[in-house]
């Protein structure tokens, strides 16, 4: 549950403001971060207090998951609150950053309860106790992710509510190093859009269908995706596996990477395929959540795998379709690559093995086909 204290109107506007833009974006804003405002005259000493540079404004704290920020510093607000915050709750790097903090919290309470103690004694704790050591070497390893998250949050949201010349002022500080990195998130963001910019950082995808197609529209542009025959979401939509999708289109490619499994038919190829009852389109056609495109086209396809006849090409197809896929396995040294296509070997002599029989129940690639599809159908 979020925590507010002190909230001045400029804040508690910026506040409430940038929870609905991430709301609409993500699906999801912080949750679980606390926001702690210092009055600017009391900063100075809590920064001297903390060890912080005397030109800061805000800093965030993983254990407690709390972001503390000079009174009305709306830059602080989106770096500290937004940036740091929301990475620590929807990134799985910010979340182990968290648990390694508060695993070592607690290992510092058992260590000193009921002692005295002072900052030495904690730090010779420190340099003994593993939990530190391994939260020291996490932290090098992602510092420079975990601020450029930050930087590019202050970015966008300066941009959303009219505050770029603050940013600006902010970024001609940063050094050359900080330029190019920030430089380079902003031009994909550019380039690609908002969304799949937090996905290619790691944040958690919540995939609706409306989410997926304005994601495809920033990443493709509006006028391929509209033009597209049929777009489906398929696979596991766990927030953080990527998103995969299933088209049938002549104005879109094939794209594989972190966050985006985009797989692509043209419309001839799509639809001589789905005769052969290859279940790489089967099963999406059957299984998948429509997002966008002709759905009059996709429920004659549902309805057309359960009627049209059973051939022996089809059944030659499923059949070599596993043995390409049995090959690849064998030489593959990379373990997913040949656990994938050990899964579709499988799944294709399954499959075959089904149309020789006369019926359809390999279909669809896991165990729900054994009682998602019963009809029968001759073979020709």
């Amino acid at each position: 549950m979020m925590q507010v204290q002190r909230q001045a109107p400029n804040i508690k506007r910026l506040l409430d403001s940038s929870n609905s833009f991430y709301q609409d974006l993500l699906g999801y804003k912080p949750e679980q971060t606390f926001l702690e405002q210092i009055p600017e005259i009391q900063w100075n000493k809590f920064a001297e207090q903390r060890g912080l540079n005397h030109n800061s404004s805000g800093i965030y704290l993983p254990r407690n998951q709390t972001a503390v920020i000079q009174e009305e510093n709306s830059l602080s607000l989106f770096h500290e609150y937004f940036g740091h915050g929301l990475y620590c709750e929807q990134s799985l790097i910010g979340r182990r950053l968290v648990d390694l903090e508060r695993r070592l919290l607690e290992e510092e309470k058992q260590e000193f309860q009921a002692k005295q103690f002072n900052l030495k004694d904690i730090q010779r704790f420190r340099q003994q106790n593993k939990t530190f050591q391994e939260l020291d070497e996490f932290r090098r390893q992602n510092l420079a992710q975990y601020e450029l998250f930050a930087i590019f949050t202050e970015f966008l949201l300066s941009r959303e509510f009219g505050l770029r010349e603050m940013f600006e002022r902010k970024y001609d500080s940063l050094s050359e190093q900080d330029k190019r990195a920030i430089s380079s998130m902003i031009n994909f963001s550019q380039q690609y859009g908002d969304l799949a910019t937090f996905y290619a950082q790691g944040l958690a995808r919540r995939t609706t269908s409306e989410r997926v197609k304005r994601l495809l529209e920033e990443v493709y542009g509006k006028k391929a995706v509209d033009n597209s025959k049929l777009i489906l979401l398929t696979g596991s939509k766990k927030p953080f596996s990527d998103i995969d999708l299933f088209a049938s289109s002549d104005y879109l490619q094939s794209s594989q990477n972190d966050w985006l499994d985009l797989v692509v038919f043209n419309k001839g190829d799509f639809e001589k395929r789905l005769t052969l009852f290859d279940i790489q389109l089967t099963h999406p056609i059957l299984t998948g959540e429509f997002v966008c495109g002709d759905k009059t086209y996709l429920d004659y396809w549902k309805q057309r795998l359960l009627e049209q006849p059973i051939t022996e090409e089809a059944i030659q197809f499923n059949l070599q379709r596993a043995e390409t896929n049995k090959e690849f396995a064998d030489k593959s040294n990379s373990k997913k690559d040949k656990e994938d296509s050990l899964s579709y070997f499988n799944s294709y002599l399954r499959n075959a093995r089904s149309l020789e029989q006369g019926n359809r129940n390999g279909l669809i690639l896991n165990s729900q086909s054994e009682t998602n599809i019963q009809l029968k159908g001759g073979t020709e």
